[in-house]
């Protein structure tokens, strides 16, 4: 697989260049509109949950920490669920491409994974702005040394790795099984609730928090907190976990993708 994306770069960067140009084709601002969403999408959290639910956590005395809370776990989210849905459906979007041309079907999967990428990276950047606005008013101090933006960046490309390994499964098997397509959006919103990303752990009942802790999730969504909200770094065993479970989706998916890969063109 590395081997072919490094052969396959140039076709890569055009499979991303491509899909910008395409999701904002005969737009008059284009790219910009990349910016507007997450803008739009923080700046309703902030009134919404800073102003006017005045919503509050224990142990934060700025009006905002919600807002950070959230964030802080909707964007990662955002990147996954946007990945997965556009992993699952990846060879019906080129199935024209995929019928005509003998090419490593793998780079699409690394192309819909930078353009994934990029979009968390603008939405990140403007919440990074967000933070620093608040630590130079005073309203939340935010402490990022080196050691935790590098710890950041490692988990960000595990998560990718997390999702990429299911993204090979479920794209290679919706072809196969066109239920798996309906099947994924369906598990995805499920997902979404089983995950405390709206809500704190603590409020769910005790005997059934040992259930959400299965959630890979789950761990990953802890260690962004513990980063960006908390101020402090996360455990060791955590991002152990992380990377463990990481490393085994993206083996295991991979596997079943190469088994079925080469009879995708006849399928699709």
């Amino acid at each position: 697989m590395i081997n072919s994306v490094i052969k396959n770069w140039g076709l890569i960067k055009d499979f991303v260049h491509r899909d910008f140009k395409a999701r904002f084709a005969g737009s008059i601002l284009g790219v910009v509109w990349n910016i507007i969403h997450p803008l739009v999408m923080i700046g309703i959290y902030i009134l919404v949950f800073s102003q006017v639910m005045r919503a509050r956590l224990p142990g934060l005395s700025t009006p905002y920490g919600y807002t950070l809370y959230l964030c802080a776990a909707m964007l990662p989210w955002g990147m996954f669920n946007e990945l997965m849905l556009r992993y699952t459906n990846l060879f019906f979007e080129h199935a024209n491409l995929i019928k005509k041309v003998s090419f490593p079907k793998e780079i699409l999967h690394v192309a819909a994974m930078l353009t994934g990428s990029i979009n968390f990276a603008i939405s990140f950047g403007i919440f990074f702005i967000f933070l620093a606005v608040l630590h130079l008013t005073g309203a939340f101090i935010i402490v990022m040394p080196a050691e935790r933006i590098l710890l950041l960046l490692v988990v960000l490309i595990l998560q990718q790795v997390f999702c990429l390994g299911l993204g090979f499964a479920t794209s290679v098997l919706n072809v196969f099984f066109r239920d798996i397509g309906q099947l994924v959006s369906i598990v995805m919103q499920l997902w979404f609730w089983f995950t405390p990303i709206v809500y704190p752990l603590s409020v769910v009942p005790e005997r059934i928090k040992g259930f959400f802790r299965l959630n890979p999730f789950y761990h990953f969504i802890e260690i962004y907190r513990s980063i960006l909200y908390l101020n402090k770094m996360p455990e060791w065993s955590r991002i152990g976990i992380v990377a463990a479970i990481s490393g085994v989706i993206f083996v295991l998916g991979y596997l079943i993708y190469q088994k079925l890969r080469d009879d995708v063109p006849d399928e699709i």
